[in-house]
Order: C-alpha cells, then structure tokens, then sequence
C-alpha cells in the first residue's frame, strides 16, 4: 500500500525534473488538381506517402473538373501549404493567395513558378539544353533542328536556343508563326533540308488549334516531331521528354516539408524532374525509316505502337 509519503515524495521528484510533451501541429494541406486522371492520382499518392512519412499532415483534395465555383472553393480554405497540379490549378491558386506557401508541379509552363514570390515547385517543361541532348541521343547523325515559334512569345526563348544549340552541336532553324495564317507557310518549311522538329509551348505555333496541322505536316515530310508530352506522342509525335509522376510526387513533398518546417520560399528555388523518362511512338518511326537505338526503346516509359 502506498502511503502518504511515498505519494507526496513522488510528486515532488516529479516536479524537480518536469517533461513538457507538446502535441504535434497538424498541419494542414490542401491539394488542387486539374482531374483525377492517372498522372494526378500517382502524383498525389506519392506526394501524400512521403510527406506523411515526415509530418503530421491533413489533406483536403479539390479536383478542378468537379468544383463548379472555383474561386470559392479556393477561398473558404486556409491551409499552411497548397499543392497544386496542373497548369489550370496553379493560375487558379495565384490569383486567389499572395501569403500560402504553393508547391506547384505539372504545369506546362515553368514561367508560372517562376515568377511570383509565393510559389516553388517541380517545372516539368525540361530546360533547353536538356532537350538538345536528347535529340543528340536519339537522333545521333542528325544536325538540323527547327522550331517553330511566336516572336512575341518567344523571342528571348529563341536566343538562348541558338547558343545551347551550336554548344550541342546542331544547327537550329527557328521558324517565326505572327497568326494561325501563317502556319501552313512556316509548315512548308519543313522540307527544306530539316532534320528534326522540335515543339516548345507558344500559344500560337504550338497549341490545341494547331498541333494537328502540325503533326501531319511532320508525318508527310517524314520530318520526326519531339513533342511536348507523352498525350503529343500518341497523337503523332515521334517522342517527347516525359515524367516519372512517383517520383515527382516525392519531389514536390520534399520541398513542402522544408516549406512546412519553417524554410524561406526564396530557400526553396524551382526544380526540375529529377528522373528523365520519355515515351516513343514506333508506328511513327517506322513510317519515317528511323531507327531508335535499343538502349532507349528498352528504358523507354511506354512505347505506342
């Protein structure tokens, strides 16, 4: 039996050396979508995996295709971090937070990370110079790219392309788009002596309204086309650079939980995947004669036949 004394003499060694457990913050993140697509869900699992694995987190999930009031639903959250997938997700976060934390992947342009003090993230459009070693991968005797582009778009972009060109190697052939009406003219470019055609994102020379044209201008000079992702592919394009979305969904959690632990934005500075995959269209390279080396067809992401 316990006495008194014992008791009272217990509470005293207690107090001389107090433990102070502190409930773990939970904190709290909200995920917004463009869809519930395959490449969402495995992102988002991915990224959920990992950052659970480090903290204490709660999620909420919005998918865009299914939200009708957008911006309400974007408002009525306060969340201590945003993760947002897609180009239309990320535009949609922007307008509605200057002061959340916003890790952003997915997006098709990685000007939308870069340019705003709130956001970091994983750019899925690969760097020029990047893009320039593939095509010298699976193009190995071909020199002659061409471009084709928007000057008030893409002007800068067109610059920086020469010079990381002629350090590759290749000779590039930038081909100005002003309007839709110039297309076809531009197009009929492609039979002067091209090697390859390669897609950069341009509202003009390469959007939904004329990538089609584009494909089949590419498919009836047998000019091979890299393409912008692997949608391009199946469409026609010969190839285009691709994303492991497991691993950018860890990626994208580990900059959040640096974010979350307390790291300044200007700490955590825009990546780019960490894992290069591609896809590969065989039909395509078999219409144009073209060989692709066994090394990449074999560590190719899917290849359409």
């Amino acid at each position: 039996m316990i006495t008194f004394a014992a008791l009272l003499y217990s509470l005293l060694l207690f107090a001389a050396y107090p433990v102070t457990v502190l409930a773990e913050k939970v904190q709290q993140v909200l995920i917004v979508a463009n869809a519930e697509d395959a490449p969402y869900q495995k992102t988002i699992a991915e990224f959920k995996a990992q950052l659970t694995s480090q903290l204490n987190v709660s999620y909420r999930e919005l998918f865009l295709s299914q939200i009708e009031n957008k911006s309400a639903a974007i408002r009525d959250h306060q969340p201590d971090l945003i993760f947002a997938l897609g180009t239309a997700s990320t535009e949609l976060v922007k307008q509605h937070t200057s002061d959340i934390p916003i890790v952003s992947t997915m997006a098709i342009k990685n000007n939308l990370i870069e340019q705003t003090d709130n956001i970091t993230g994983v750019g899925i459009l690969y760097p020029l110079t990047t893009q320039f070693q593939w095509i010298k991968r699976f193009f190995p005797t071909k020199t002659k790219v061409a471009i084709l582009y928007n000057p008030q778009e893409n002007e800068q972009t067109i610059k920086s392309a020469r010079g990381i060109a002629q350090q590759t190697g290749l000779e590039l052939f930038a081909i100005p788009v002003e309007s839709p009406r110039h297309l076809p003219f531009a197009l009929e470019q492609l039979a002067n002596n091209i090697d390859v055609l390669l897609a950069i994102p341009d509202e003009i020379a390469m959007s939904s309204k004329t990538v089609k044209a584009v494909l089949l201008a590419s498919f009836r000079n047998k000019v091979p086309f890299v393409g912008l992702s692997d949608s391009w592919v199946k469409s026609g394009a010969l190839y285009a650079l691709s994303w492991d979305y497991h691993d950018l969904g860890q990626q994208c959690a580990i900059q959040s939980a640096k974010l979350l632990n307390g790291a300044l934005m200007q700490q955590i500075p825009m990546e780019y995947p960490r894992k290069v995959s591609y896809t590969i269209n065989e039909k395509i390279a078999d219409h144009m004669n073209i060989r692709i080396p066994d090394n990449l067809r074999q560590k190719a992401k899917k290849i359409f036949n």
